[in-house]
């Protein structure tokens, strides 16, 4: 039976399967926005979207997006934790995979990624500067 995830009010819901699979619904929608292997995922990579107070998600797997949506604002961090947090993310094993980082190492492009979703947090006026500032200095100590 597949299991739903619900994320919030105006978040939709993630459904996972039996097969490994998990499936995104945006809300009020009956139709996939799409469903990929959990394990194949790698990470994410969040634009600003067409309209206003809306993200464009873009689910990375091993040098290829897997799979693209545009969400409300706040839904891609939804999306991102829950994956995250799942056993299954990122265990498919690629023969090409670089050696992992020391653990109190952060990718470089990582770190960039949050500073920007910091940014435009604070400049659509969710975070005040001390906020931000906080922020940035908790993931450049890294």
């Amino acid at each position: 039976m597949p299991t739903k995830y619900a994320l919030g009010f105006g978040h939709g819901r993630i459904v996972e399967f039996e097969d490994g699979t998990a499936a995104y619904y945006k809300t009020g929608e009956l139709t996939q926005a799409f469903r990929i292997k959990i394990a194949d995922v790698r990470g994410f990579s969040v634009t600003k979207g067409g309209k206003m107070l809306t993200r464009s998600i873009s689910v990375l797997g091993n040098g290829t997006t897997l799979a693209t949506v545009d969400v409300n604002h706040g839904t891609s961090e939804l999306i991102e934790n829950w994956f995250k947090g799942h056993p299954l993310f990122n265990t498919t094993a690629t023969p090409t995979t670089p050696a992992a980082p020391a653990p109190h190492q952060v990718s470089p492009h990582l770190v960039a990624d949050e500073l920007r979703k910091l940014a435009d947090m604070r400049n659509e006026g969710i975070l005040t500067q001390a906020e931000f500032d906080a922020q940035k200095a908790k993931l450049l100590s890294r």
